[in-house]
């Protein structure tokens, strides 16, 4: 599997895990809201995929940089590249 594989499935891996349970305890007018958020966002990381693959190879790169025992500060990279990629500016974001 390819670094860019495996960076794929993290991002999809834990886009959907914070996606579903946030999905599920929202009313129906926020889950409405963060569909379209996400959808534009995805389209517009798609447009500019190039770029999208830099950034993530930058932050999967500092993850890489992590030593095995360091699993909060490789969360917090998650995180902040997540917030990054899809913007902090909504209640319902990470």
């Amino acid at each position: 599997m390819t670094k860019s594989e495996k960076a794929a499935l993290v991002i999809l891996g834990a886009a959907v895990g914070v996606a579903v349970w946030r999905f599920f305890s929202m009313p129906d007018k926020e889950r409405k809201e963060l569909v379209q958020h996400i959808k534009k966002t995805t389209v517009d990381l798609l447009d500019n995929a190039e770029e999208t693959v830099e950034k993530v190879d930058h932050f999967i790169g500092q993850i890489d940089q992590k030593g095995s025992g360091e699993w909060i500060d490789k969360l917090y990279l998650l995180r902040k590249m997540f917030r990054d990629l899809y913007g902090s500016g909504k209640r319902f974001l990470l």
